[in-house]
């Protein structure tokens, strides 16, 4: 199925979609910061520049949007849009593929890595904030 708006529109229409300070992002930061941690943010240094890092503990935490990131577990967020299927089937298999080479190449060099789903934050913010605080 094509696309049913033009490539300038679509372009304007996806220019709008946040890829740092998210809602769920800035709620884990928020929650984070409220109960004494401290951390850098979206840090440059390391490869997916990583939501969260606490660079003393040497872990980051990514915080995947469960579309973009295509959450294997099915949930509500996850789906493939029926238009330029093959499209989106191979953008969110490439960002699969990046994420497992960002945390392969972490874990290698000595990070611990935590990865939190969008689903998972909106359905049990508590125990996903536990998660992170007790690794």
């Amino acid at each position: 199925m094509a696309d049913t708006v033009s490539k300038e529109r679509r372009s304007e229409i996806m220019s709008h979609i946040k890829s740092k300070n998210t809602s769920i992002e800035l709620l884990v930061r928020k929650k984070l910061h409220a109960l004494g941690y401290r951390f850098r943010v979206n840090y440059k240094l390391l490869p997916g520049k990583p939501d969260i890092v606490f660079t003393k503990k040497k872990t980051v935490i990514y915080i995947h949007g469960c579309f973009w990131h295509g959450h294997e577990i099915k949930c509500r967020y996850t789906h493939v849009p029926q238009s330029r299927k093959e499209y989106w089937e191979h953008k969110i298999s490439k960002t699969k593929q990046r994420d497992k080479d960002n945390v392969v190449f972490l874990i290698e060099n000595g990070w611990k890595v935590i990865t939190v789903w969008e689903c998972g934050i909106k359905k049990n913010f508590d125990e996903n904030i536990n998660i992170i605080v007790n690794e």
